[in-house]
């Protein structure tokens, strides 16, 4: 073997043990990995340590009061008078959930009706605020900021201030003490806010996605329902359950413009389920009972917004940025 040959062989074993060497899972000689290099763990900043202890102690505000509503429903009705506290936990108890679903308390029909207004009016939110936002977004024409300024005008009538004037014009239509006219009611209350969310939602779109929809020679309706729907689906999803809720949770309009027992909606047959006649002709509130029936008419929306909360957030952070 001449001297040239062993000078290559060499260069070649060399080159593979460099090439082995440099390899993510290279091995020492005794067949050990080879040793990585450990990263140095970060410090947290000050900032983000305060970011951190701020969040906590605003969280815990906010889920006290629920915690506390929450084990006030297990408590007796004389709880209060004798204090709550730790050893309050001695004296927990079924007895308000028990009389909530006693079969002698009936609400299976008042659930039906809660069901049809917050369904009713989560539909109808959805489909005209759609179509006002779409058109006043996407649609010039002269007088759309006048027309969405006034959109927004009864935001800033309270509710209370209204109920005169409503009750005079369901009664004009025949709505009234009718789930339809509390229907009418609570879409014409929550309409206003929706066409702010879904406008500033469409708007964040960008027109191009219109344009090249229009060059292909899509109308109006087919670019709403094809191209800006999917986009804007967190948005409607927002007002959707912004409607469901108000529906729902809905026990003024009730009040005003209810007055047959079998159309009375889930809170306003459970409110009057809290009251106890102790004193003849003087309802008298029971605090246990009380909480519980809220506890109940709340766990529907929770789970709603709990499903969907991926959607809510996208849609409410869209919404009211442009």
């Amino acid at each position: 073997m001449s001297a040239t040959d062993v000078t290559r062989r060499t260069t070649a074993a060399s080159l593979r043990e460099a090439s082995r060497a440099s390899s993510p899972d290279a091995v020492d000689r005794i067949g050990a990995p080879k040793a990585t290099p450990h990263r140095r763990r970060r410090t947290p900043h000050a900032s983000e340590i305060a970011y951190f202890v701020v969040g906590t102690v605003l969280a815990l505000l906010f889920i006290a009061p629920i915690v506390y509503i929450l084990f006030r429903s297990f408590l007796p009705a004389n709880a209060d008078a004798r204090g709550i506290g730790l050893d309050s936990l001695a004296t927990l108890t079924l007895r308000n959930y028990t009389k909530v679903f006693d079969p002698s308390v009936d609400l299976r029909q008042n659930i039906v009706n809660s069901l049809i207004v917050a369904i009713a009016v989560a539909v109808l939110v959805a489909l005209v605020s759609t179509l006002a936002a779409y058109a006043l977004s996407k649609i010039r024409f002269r007088g759309s900021t006048t027309v969405f300024v006034l959109l927004l005008a009864p935001l800033v009538v309270p509710f209370q201030g209204l109920l005169t004037p409503l009750s005079i014009v369901l009664g004009k239509l025949g709505l009234l003490d009718s789930l339809a006219g509390v229907v009418l009611v609570l879409v014409t209350l929550q309409v206003p806010f929706s066409v702010f969310v879904m406008r500033n939602t469409f708007d964040s779109i960008p027109p191009e996605l219109e344009d090249a929809a229009a060059i292909d020679g899509a109308g109006t309706g087919r670019i709403l329902r094809s191209v800006m729907l999917p986009l804007a689906w967190p948005g409607l999803v927002t007002v959707a359950l912004f409607g469901f809720m108000a529906g729902w949770n809905d026990l003024l309009s009730s009040v005003t413009f209810l007055s047959t027992d079998s159309k009375y909606t889930l809170p306003l047959a459970l409110s009057s389920i809290s009251t106890s006649f102790k004193i003849p002709g003087v309802p008298v509130i029971d605090p246990g009972l009380l909480t519980a029936v809220a506890c109940v008419a709340t766990v529907p929306v929770v789970v709603l917004f709990l499903a969907l909360q991926r959607y809510y957030t996208k849609g409410l952070i869209g919404g009211s940025i442009k």
